[in-house]
């Protein structure tokens, strides 16, 4: 009988007495131990199953001491696991290199294919205030293939024309649109006075739509007011339909107010326009102690019933002085005002408007030559 089957021993003895047989077999080859083989056998078997809470060895059935129970295997932290899934999916993920500017590494790209920033659109003005008068032909640049506006002073203008462009009117205003490169000539007259007439030569040109707002110079006969020397009759009706229709919808005190409030501003009463002092012309006569008056570069102002002149009065004394509207005469004023001063220190200027009335034409009697 061996002594492992005759005895019953604790693992841990059984193991050490092993392991000394085992150290002592390999000192000596030749030492022959009876039952030594099945120590070593067993050697074998507790080491293959040291994991396991108990060793089965035949011959051999006993629980393992607690200090033999392997130490468990610390869990793995939870960023070490979530760190092989991240490196995983940036591999996925392409490759960011960031390039400085100006870097070889950048290829040529053609300019046609840059998309070229555009500078703002800069407004252009196409409003323009063009002077026109009778018998004198005017040129308007216009606007090709797009439509134009031009402002008339008549209340119903008529237009003759033999071009082809598409011209309409509504109201005081003419439209004109055309794509040929010849320009368009026309002749605008009001529809109740064939004596006045505005010549215009519109010249189409690669410009936005033009706005023109025709001014009229007017002349009067007898030389008080002149345009490029030509001279046409009737003056108090020849243009002045909508001049007339605004002074005369209100009361006569009420329309000098408006009138000297409108000039005043800077502005034209509608219907209202432009006209051009000579020498010679009868203007008004104004004289103050103190106050010099100038003519020299005023300006005239017409409209149906009235014709306002606008002049320069100025301080030349050493003392302050207060503007006299008594000091202007005319035969036919209506109302004299000064603007933006009334009391003058010594050296201040101010404008002057003197107002007069448009006397009704009383057409002369025919005369009978005598039979003597």
């Amino acid at each position: 009988m061996s002594p492992i089957s005759a005895h019953t021993l604790f693992a841990p003895a059984a193991l050490a007495l092993a392991m000394g047989f085992s150290s002592m077999l390999m000192a000596n080859e030749q030492v022959q131990v009876p039952g030594l083989n099945s120590l070593a056998l067993a050697m074998g078997f507790s080491s293959m199953l040291m994991a396991n809470e108990q060793v089965q060895v035949p011959g051999l059935n006993m629980p393992v001491a607690a200090s033999q129970v392997r130490a468990a295997v610390p869990a793995p932290k939870p960023e070490a696991v979530n760190e092989q899934p991240e490196k995983a999916e940036a591999e996925r993920k392409p490759r960011l290199v960031q390039i400085t500017p100006g870097s070889s590494d950048i290829p040529a790209v053609p300019a046609s294919v840059v998309r070229q920033q555009q500078a703002p659109a800069v407004p252009v003005e196409t409003r323009q205030d063009v002077i026109v008068s009778s018998g004198t032909n005017t040129l308007i640049p216009i606007s090709k293939g797009q439509i134009n506006r031009v402002v008339t002073p008549f209340e119903a203008p008529q237009i003759q024309t033999v071009s082809d462009a598409e011209i309409s009117t509504s109201g005081n205003v003419i439209y004109v649109t055309t794509n040929a490169e010849q320009p368009v000539t026309m002749f605008v007259t009001p529809s109740d006075d064939e004596s006045v007439a505005i010549s215009l030569t519109l010249l189409p040109q690669a410009i936005p739509p033009i706005q023109a707002n025709l001014i009229f110079a007017q002349t009067v006969p007898g030389g008080q007011v002149t345009t490029s020397g030509a001279a046409f009759a009737s003056p108090s009706t020849a243009y002045s339909g909508q001049a007339k229709k605004w002074e005369r919808s209100q009361p006569y005190m009420e329309t000098l107010r408006e009138l000297m409030r409108e000039l005043a501003l800077g502005k034209l009463p509608k219907g209202y326009s432009f006209g051009n002092l000579i020498s010679g012309d009868g203007i008004p006569a104004c004289i103050q102690p103190g106050v010099a008056f100038d003519f020299s570069k005023s300006q005239l102002i017409l409209g149906h019933d009235f014709r306002v002149y606008v002049a320069v009065a100025e301080n030349n004394s050493a003392r302050t002085v207060e503007f006299d509207h008594g000091a202007c005469t005319h035969p036919n004023r209506a109302a004299v005002s000064s603007w933006p001063r009334e009391i003058l220190e010594p050296g201040d200027k101010t404008e002057v408007f003197i107002i007069t009335r448009i006397p009704a034409e009383v057409p002369d009697s025919s005369s009978r030559p005598s039979l003597l």
